[in-house]
């Protein structure tokens, strides 16, 4: 994908581009403030197996958000992360990520998505409901810290 600049939803214009190397520190402060169960060595292997899928999100030449796309071994599309820096959050740059993602997606000719939620982040359950993701099962146990996951998908 191109770099491209946009309006998000709430109004604040961001560029969407590629992820780069030099982003990752960046990248893995967003990554921990938003209680994610990445690391680097994770990050950096997936954008070695399919770059096109990690795209970030920038404001004024600072990373602000970003979102790992990964395509399963079976064609099936997936939202491994989602995360935005906590001073821009609910001002749509979640929304702009994940949509510019299924725009990846969609030139693959993947026909659906699947993400896995926190059991206690309703703020994102919410995004992805607004997204047209529907609740399709539960993971018990899922993250580290022993807490569950709502599985959502979505026809693309």
């Amino acid at each position: 994908m191109k770099s491209m600049m946009v309006g998000t939803a709430k109004g604040i214009e961001i560029k969407i581009r590629n992820f780069e190397i030099s982003d990752i520190r960046r990248m893995m402060k967003i990554e921990e403030e938003s209680n994610l169960d990445g690391n680097a060595g994770l990050y950096l292997e997936l954008y070695d197996n399919w770059p096109e899928g990690f795209l970030v999100a920038e404001r004024e030449e600072e990373v602000i958000g970003f979102v790992v796309m990964v395509l399963t071994p079976e064609g099936e599309g997936r939202v491994f992360a989602l995360a935005v820096d906590s001073r821009y959050r609910g001002k749509g740059v979640g929304r702009t990520l994940l949509k510019a993602g299924f725009s990846v997606l969609r030139k693959r000719k993947v026909g659906y998505v699947k993400l896995e939620a926190r059991v206690s982040n309703q703020i994102a359950q919410r995004l992805y409901k607004s997204m047209g993701f529907v609740e399709i099962g539960f993971a018990p146990f899922y993250y580290k810290n022993g807490e569950g996951a709502i599985v959502m998908s979505k026809v693309l």
